[in-house]
């Protein structure tokens, strides 16, 4: 018996147990962890890096937290402005 190619494994981000692979797979293929089923994601293939898989559009934002806009409701710095204190307000002498 030979030995499996250590640059085809990566660890379970949910259970830390080795996973190999036949082949090099492909960024944004979902597989499923053997031990743990928890369904991942690979990030990246060379090395092989291994994320949790999310739904479409459940994936954090950058930074690790929901933007501005997810907790607030603005698009914008002025959008939030003008709610935060009223669009006729005259805040000039603060």
């Amino acid at each position: 018996m030979t030995d499996k190619d250590p640059t085809l494994m990566a660890r379970c981000p949910e259970c830390d147990s080795r996973i190999y692979f036949d082949r090099r797979p492909d960024v944004g293929e979902i597989i499923v962890c053997p031990e743990c089923e928890a369904s991942l994601e690979i990030m990246r293939n060379n090395p092989i890096r291994l994320d949790w898989a999310y739904d479409e559009g459940e994936r954090p934002a950058a930074g690790g937290g929901p933007s501005l806009e997810e907790l607030y409701g603005f698009g914008s710095d002025s959008e939030r402005d003008e709610e935060a204190y009223g669009e006729d307000e005259d805040y000039s002498r603060y």
